[in-house]
């Protein structure tokens, strides 16, 4: 485009009269004063700068959402808080294990059937095989059903968390044995 304003007359022409060839002129006049409008096509694209604090922040909003999904989940999933203790089983050591002992708290029956407990072990030290030992119901002294698997820390204690999906009533008792064994180092 070139630098030179358009010629007023050439472009509107010498058939016009006085009061409207004076209104287009003012129009003419403002419109080169104000000069060419800016070339998008040459616009420069949005500083990488702005892009990255774009991106930062959208990172930091959806961090803080799955933090915040996280502790709902938590607050609301948590539901040992509100579980009724239903029933203690307490268990001795037997002559292999003589000093340990363990309780296991039954929950209420869960809505599906499930029987959730919580089996507290002290005493047991661990298994010298490196196997885990197995908490069972059983019937007739013989392990019928298995509740859970667990390990003990060095100092011989565990809290975990079991389930039994069983009727309860048809077991006699309740024994702990160390893995691909039925010898009881723990019984009711």
């Amino acid at each position: 485009m070139s630098g030179r304003a358009p010629d007023f007359q050439t472009l509107v022409g010498s058939d016009l009269d006085a009061a409207e060839q004076e209104r287009l002129r003012r129009v003419h006049d403002l419109l080169v004063e104000a000069g060419p409008p800016p070339d998008l096509r040459t616009r420069a694209p949005v500083a990488p700068l702005a892009r990255r604090r774009r991106r930062g922040a959208l990172l930091a909003v959806a961090a803080a959402l799955a933090v915040a999904s996280f502790a709902l989940g938590v607050a609301v999933g948590d539901s040992s808080r509100e579980r009724n203790t239903d029933f203690v089983v307490e268990m001795n050591g037997t002559a292999s294990a003589a000093d340990a002992s363990a309780s296991v708290v039954v929950y209420e029956l869960d809505d599906a059937g499930n029987w959730p407990m919580e089996l507290a072990v002290a005493g047991l030290a661990p298994s010298p095989g490196g196997h885990v030992y197995e908490l069972w119901l059983t019937k007739q002294g013989e392990p019928v059903s298995i509740c859970g698997s667990f390990l003990t820390r060095e100092d011989g204690t565990a809290s975990v968390p079991m389930n039994a999906p069983w009727p309860l009533d048809d077991f006699d008792g309740w024994i702990i044995v160390e893995q691909g064994s039925e010898t009881p180092l723990l019984t009711t």
